[in-house]
C-alpha cells in the first residue's frame, strides 16, 4: 500500500482506450483536461479533451499514425472503452459514448458500465418476442446477493454480450426470489438498482481493473456485490481535517421526508396491489405527517415485495437526508489506490463551522475528479431532528 506522505507527489492520470467486450488495450490518450464521476449503485460519467496527436496505439494500432488511431477511436462508440489510470490504479473506467470532434481536437464523453447494462433488457433472448411467457427470467432459492450476480451473469451470458468480469465471491443460496416478465422489457440497471433499494438489499459495484502481463494490458471489472452494504464501518480509512482533508460540505434535504409510504403494483381501481410501511416516530414528537409514493413498480403483483419497497423508502426518507461530501487531496494517503466505493472513511474535524469537533463516520457512495481534487459524497448518520 502506497503511503503519499513519502512519496511527495502524486502520479499523473494516464488515459488507456481498449475494447469493451475484451478488455484489451488498444492505444493511450494524451489530454488536455479530464473530469469524472461516479456513485454506487449508479453509474457515473467522464470526460476526456484530446488534442489531434493525443494518440498512441498499440496492438493493432501498433504502427498507426495518431490522426488514424483517433478517428479509429471516435468511430466505435459502445465498441471502445476508456480507463483512466492512477499508477496501477484503474480510477474510472466505462464505454465511451458520445465523442465531439472539433478543428483542434476532440472531447471523448464516456459512461460507466451502468449505463451499457442499462441498453440490455432482463429477459431470455432466444424467446425473440418480450410478450412471450418463454422470455421470463426467474430466480428462487437465492440470497439477494445472489440474485444480483444471477443477473448480471444472464446479461453477459450470450453472443455479443461477453464482458471482461470476474466475480468476487458472495454466498449465492437463499429464501428469496425474483421474477421478471419478458413483457416489462425491464433494463438491467435498473433491476440492480431496484435490488440494492429493499431492505439489506445488496450493494453493487463494478470496479475495474488494470492487468498487465507479458504479452500485453487489459482491463476488467470486478463484479463487488455486498452482502448486504460494501465495506467495513470497524475499519474504516481516515482523513485529516487540514491535511489530506481540505473541506467537508453538508447539504440538508426534507424534500421527501414522509410518515407512510404506498408503492402501487398491477391492477385497477380496488383490485390493485399495494405495499405500504408507516412510522409515526417523529408525529409523535411534533411532525405533521407526510405521505408519499414510490411508483417505481407498478407492474409487481406481489404484495410481500412491495411491502419491502414500502419498508425500505420509509427508512431511506423518514427522516430529513444529510448529504455531506469530502473534499480531499488524491496526493495525501488514503490516494486513489486505497479507498473504494462503499468503503467506511473517518474524518477528524476541530473548527468547522457546522460540525462538532472530533471524529466523524461515514460511508463514500460516491466520487468525482476536477481540478486536481477528489470529492467523496459521503453517507451515513441521517440528521439529528
Amino acid at each position: 500500500m502506497a503511503d503519499y506522505r513519502q512519496r511527495g507527489t502524486a502520479p499523473r492520470f494516464e488515459v488507456l482506450v481498449f475494447h469493451t467486450r475484451t478488455g484489451n488495450v488498444l492505444a493511450e490518450l494524451d489530454y488536455s483536461a479530464l473530469s469524472f464521476d461516479e456513485q454506487l449503485n449508479a453509474g457515473g460519467t467522464a470526460s476526456i479533451a484530446c488534442p489531434l496527436d493525443a494518440a498512441t496505439g498499440r496492438d493493432t494500432w501498433d504502427d498507426r499514425s495518431p490522426a488514424y488511431v483517433l478517428r479509429g477511436i471516435i468511430s466505435g462508440p459502445w465498441r471502445f472503452s476508456l480507463a483512466i489510470v492512477w499508477g496501477n490504479t484503474v480510477a474510472w473506467a466505462g464505454p465511451l459514448v458520445s465523442p465531439v470532434p472539433a478543428i483542434s481536437g476532440v472531447e471523448l464523453k464516456c459512461s460507466t458500465l451502468w449505463a451499457l447494462f442499462g441498453r440490455r433488457r432482463l429477459m431470455t433472448y432466444a424467446a425473440v418476442d418480450p410478450a412471450s411467457p418463454s422470455a421470463t427470467v426467474s430466480f428462487t432459492g437465492r440470497s439477494l446477493a445472489g440474485i444480483a450476480q444471477g443477473i448480471v451473469e444472464h446479461a453477459t451470458a450470450e453472443y455479443g454480450r461477453e464482458l471482461p468480469l470476474d466475480y468476487l465471491p458472495v454466498t449465492v443460496d437463499g429464501d428469496h426470489e425474483r421474477t421478471y416478465h419478458g413483457y416489462d422489457y425491464k433494463p438491467v440497471d435498473e433491476a440492480l438498482q431496484q435490488l440494492s433499494e429493499v431492505i439489506n438489499g445488496p450493494d453493487v459495484d463494478f470496479r475495474p481493473v488494470l492487468v498487465r502481463t507479458a504479452t500485453g494490458e487489459q482491463i476488467r471489472w470486478q463484479v463487488r456485490i455486498g452482502q448486504p452494504e460494501l465495506g467495513d464501518p470497524a475499519a474504516p480509512l481516515v482523513w485529516d481535517y487540514g491535511t489530506g482533508l481540505v473541506n467537508l460540505e453538508f447539504d440538508i434535504d426534507a424534500s421527501r421526508m414522509c410518515s407512510y409510504v404506498a408503492v402501487p403494483g398491477d391492477g385497477q381501481e380496488n383490485a390493485k396491489v399495494f405495499g405500504t410501511a408507516f412510522s409515526n416516530e417523529l408525529v409523535d414528537a411534533g411532525w405533521p405527517a407526510l405521505e408519499d409514493a414510490n411508483s417505481d413498480h407498478s407492474s409487481s403483483t406481489n404484495r410481500a415485495e412491495l411491502n419491502d419497497y414500502a419498508a425500505a423508502h420509509l427508512a431511506a426518507y423518514k427522516r430529513p437526508l444529510v448529504a455531506r461530501s469530502a473534499i480531499v487531496d488524491p496526493s495525501v494517503y488514503p490516494g486513489l489506490d486505497v479507498w473504494r466505493l462503499g468503503d467506511w472513511a473517518k474524518f477528524d474535524l476541530h473548527g468547522h463551522p457546522f460540525a462538532a469537533d472530533g471524529e466523524h463516520l461515514a460511508r463514500i457512495t460516491g466520487s468525482s475528479y476536477s481540478d486536481g481534487r477528489i470529492k467523496l459524497e459521503l453517507t451515513g448518520t441521517l440528521a439529528e431532528v
